[in-house]
């Protein structure tokens, strides 16, 4: 790969892939102050775009933003000398230990395929990744509502509690997680009070849904108190135990069967899956029945 460190002036940097790649402004904050103190250490990624002196940037977005509040007239950037998509598997093969979430691999994943055309295959081979791998990302941003992907986009949702709590949620009561998910926006709720959130969403009725979803907080605090002043006995606490061990569980294999059931060649594995779902039918059955004989919510 072909490769040389200039200088390039800032308005000749097309930034199309921005969109990519989540916001976080505590590392934006921190590069800020670097910048400002050190100035610029490591130069972006970019390749040659479409019109002559024109180049597009494939990695260092966080540090073009933080050189253009600076007022910085140039950047430092290595040119390589790949095509766009080439360039931007490359930069993942780079960053991919722990560099980006599960959104931007899946964002990166629909780009390569959707508008490179690239298969699932060769996305795969490229970014040393199996092909189920790269169908569980490609299915995890296709199934994102839009307004989901922009809170995840902008940093204001994190991207462990909207993959594992809010999607799964917005599937089934796409109402209440919106709304949920604008309620809690701001909070600075860990992703354990997202899931109990959205697990009691799923789980109620339609009336304790709205509820929830309408005041999260109070449903907190009422959690709260009721863990400080309701001790449970050993019967109960393995009760409860089970019951949140059977949501979390339900939580994953919804995201897991969306994924393995949109891939390429799952049709042999849809049989078996369905035969073992309608045991757990049948079993899951009996217990709504008698959850709901005693009184345990609609």
């Amino acid at each position: 790969m072909g490769m040389k460190t200039i200088e390039l002036p800032l308005d000749a940097l097309e930034l199309k892939y921005a969109r990519l790649s989540v916001r976080r402004d505590v590392a934006e904050r921190k590069l800020l102050t670097s910048l400002g103190e050190s100035g610029q250490q490591s130069p972006v990624i970019v390749v040659h775009g479409g019109e002559q002196g024109r180049y597009v940037v494939i990695d260092g977005y966080k540090r073009v933003r933080a050189l253009k509040r600076l007022k910085a007239d140039v950047a430092r950037a290595a040119v390589w000398e790949l095509d766009e998509a080439q360039a931007l598997a490359a930069s993942y093969q780079l960053t991919s230990q722990g560099g980006r979430n599960a959104f931007e691999e899946g964002w990166l994943t629909a780009e390569l395929h959707r508008v490179w055309k690239w298969s699932l295959s060769e996305i795969g081979a490229r970014l040393v990744r199996s092909k189920s791998w790269v169908c569980k990302r490609l299915a995890l941003v296709e199934e994102l509502p839009e307004w989901m992907a922009e809170e995840v986009a902008q940093g204001r949702i994190g991207a462990h509690a909207a993959a594992n709590f809010l999607v799964p949620l917005t599937r089934v009561h796409s109402e209440e997680g919106r709304l949920l998910a604008e309620k809690i926006r701001g909070l600075g709720l860990t992703s354990r009070q997202i899931g109990l959130l959205c697990t009691a969403c799923r789980t109620g009725s339609r009336e304790a849904r709205r509820k929830i979803a309408g005041n999260p907080e109070l449903f907190l605090k009422a959690g709260a108190a009721a863990g400080r002043d309701g001790a449970l006995s050993e019967k109960g606490n393995r009760c409860l135990k089970s019951i949140e061990l059977i949501g979390h569980v339900s939580l994953g294999l919804t995201r897991n069967l969306s994924e393995t059931l949109h891939c390429d060649g799952a049709e042999g594995e849809k049989e078996r899956l369905g035969a073992a779902w309608t045991i757990c039918l049948e079993r899951f059955g009996a217990l709504a029945k008698t959850a709901q004989a005693l009184g345990m919510g609609g």
